[in-house]
């Protein structure tokens, strides 16, 4: 046998190692977690909240509860002494009439012919005393001293020719003002609108959906959003038939069981019955252009999407139909805005199951 020395092998050894180098399969990767998200869940267990609809709108004068206060007689309006929306008192001055030269001289003029009829009158009397005249001349003379001072006493009350103060019939608030000081106004003229206290609405407007699901009495909570968000009790009054023709809304009249300042614009929630399924926070419901879903998760922390209807919310709370939820498994709520479909969830220490 030839003897092989050791130096005559070192080539073949580096060649098998540089074989091996470009021949020999990669290490496979080490294997890292799949990311999870850190979420809350909660059982799922029937529960109910009420059904509302919420509406917007005004504070009214209600049915028959305004109304507008005129001048009988013509005048200048020297002074008027409320602005709109004030509170007033019953007898309270709301504004003051001067006399105006046409009035002046009507009222003249009704003196002028009473005292024309009564110098008549006697003129006539004295002719039937001398046989000059007859009784039915009497009679007549008479009727147009009648006729005279009625024109004048009829004058005299409607504050012709004099100053005159115009006041509130009734504790109320002004509704509008329709004249300004320095303005003439003719005879029968509307001066101011008045509306009393006792008898403000809200005028409220939703949509015909909305409207079918209410009815008279339904119980409401008005807010009062222009001051401090002050609520106040009321219910449904009155439901148009039709939609408003400005608005394209049906107008819902609420009667307040409180004090309402007349033009103050108001949100009212009207509850209308109950809802009932699964009360979920309304974080826990996601809604895409396939609708609106939540999170449910496996025995092994992996979400699954669910889709859902809403039923109806109610301050941070919503109500779903129980079609399609398992209540067996826990639903996520905190940390639902994350997940996709399948995703993995680590849940957050004390959070419920």
């Amino acid at each position: 046998m030839k003897f092989v020395r050791p130096w005559m092998l070192l080539p073949l050894l580096l060649l098998a190692g540089a074989a091996w180098r470009v021949f020999a399969p990669t290490p496979m990767a080490t294997a890292t977690a799949a990311p999870s998200v850190l979420v809350n869940t909660m059982k799922l267990t029937p529960g109910r909240l009420p059904a509302t609809v919420t509406a917007y709108g005004s504070v009214a004068a209600g049915p028959g509860a305004e109304q507008t206060l005129s001048t009988q007689a013509s005048g200048i309006v020297s002074n008027v002494a409320v602005s709109l929306g004030q509170s007033v008192a019953a007898g309270q001055v709301l504004a003051t009439l001067a006399a105006d030269a046409p009035s002046v001289a009507e009222l003249r003029k009704a003196r002028d012919a009473l005292t024309a009829a009564q110098a008549a009158r006697a003129h006539v009397a004295a002719l039937l005393a001398s046989h000059l005249a007859t009784n039915a001349d009497l009679a007549a003379a008479e009727q147009a001293v009648g006729d005279a001072r009625g024109t004048l006493k009829a004058l005299q009350a409607a504050g012709a020719g004099r100053t005159r103060t115009i006041v509130a019939p009734f504790a109320g608030v002004v509704a509008a003002v329709l004249v300004a000081p320095g303005s003439i106004q003719p005879a029968g003229s509307g001066l101011l609108q008045l509306a009393e206290s006792g008898h403000l609405v809200a005028v409220t407007g939703v949509t015909p959906a909305q409207a079918g699901s209410l009815l008279l009495g339904d119980a409401a909570k008005i807010t009062l959003l222009n001051d401090g968000g002050a609520v106040v009790d009321g219910q449904v009054a009155l439901v148009a038939a039709m939609p408003n023709p400005q608005s394209g809304l049906q107008d819902v009249t609420l009667t307040p069981h409180g004090a309402l300042p007349l033009g103050a614009p108001v949100e009212a929630v009207i509850t209308t019955g109950q809802l009932n399924g699964y009360v979920v926070p309304r974080d826990a419901v996601q809604s895409d252009a396939q609708g609106s879903y939540v999170f449910q998760l496996d025995a092994r922390n992996i979400a699954h999407r669910v889709n859902v209807r809403v039923l109806g919310n109610a301050g941070g709370q919503s109500v779903l139909a129980a079609a399609g939820l398992n209540a067996a498994l826990p639903l996520v709520t905190i940390g639902a805005y994350q997940l996709d479909d399948g995703a993995a969830v680590r849940i957050a220490s004390g959070a419920g199951n």
